[in-house]
């Protein structure tokens, strides 16, 4: 009986460490940023520099809600921002910081305008071509409004 109780506790234990943790667009502001020479662009470019409350994030399997900008709607590549597209940083006075790259696990065409996805964060450090965050494997869990 012991041993039953013991690997139901295991199972228990290992199931509850696969669920995604919900990180917020406020965890995800503690970044700072360090210019660094950049050769491919002849230039100096601020490079992100994670802080303590967002480091703990990389690698992990993460639920988060943010905004549709229209990059391209339709595919596998989207782009969400914690503002929407008026307040957003291509447009309005948020950061970098904001907005996330997502690469859906399969193609789909997003109409709503706020979205909750689960993927695995990536910290993105020295990539200038691409933005700060980036959501590899996910998927969307709801379509808001």
């Amino acid at each position: 009986m012991k041993k039953i109780i013991l690997v139901f506790c295991l199972a228990l234990l290992a199931d509850l460490q696969s669920f995604a943790q919900d990180l917020t667009w406020k965890i995800l502001a503690d970044v700072s940023w360090e210019r660094k020479y950049n050769k491919e662009y002849d230039e100096h470019i601020n490079y992100p520099k994670f802080g303590a409350k967002v480091q703990p994030y990389e690698g992990k399997e993460v639920v988060i809600k943010g905004y549709l900008l229209p990059v391209e709607v339709e595919g596998d590549y989207i782009v969400i921002s914690a503002f929407p597209y008026q307040s957003c940083f291509f447009c309005g006075g948020a950061g970098v910081e904001s907005v996330m790259e997502v690469y859906l696990k399969k193609k789909k065409t997003v109409k709503a305008m706020q979205i909750k996805l689960k993927g695995k964060l990536k910290l993105n450090v020295n990539d200038v071509n691409h933005l700060v965050y980036l959501l590899k494997d996910a998927e969307i869990i709801e379509e808001i409004n």
